[in-house]
């Protein structure tokens, strides 16, 4: 199954922390604009969380997730 941008964004946000739109769109090869609705959406939905202008991180729910679903596979 092929990985959706959504989830490109939300597993780079787990690795890096919190990073720009620009930065995420450079390294992941996502148009800006998809980038800056996944972030806005994601927002909306509480799983990212807006720490600057154009800054995000994982929400403390998403991150802990994540980090149970690494302990799982890892």
């Amino acid at each position: 199954m092929k990985e959706t941008q959504t989830q490109k964004v939300t597993h780079y946000l787990f690795i890096n922390g919190a990073t720009d739109n620009k930065t995420i769109a450079n390294d992941l090869n996502i148009i800006s604009h998809n980038v800056r609705r996944i972030t806005g959406q994601e927002t909306l939905k509480e799983n990212f969380v807006r720490v600057g202008k154009g800054v995000y991180v994982l929400s403390e729910s998403k991150l802990k997730e994540y980090k149970e679903l690494y302990r799982k596979v890892g």
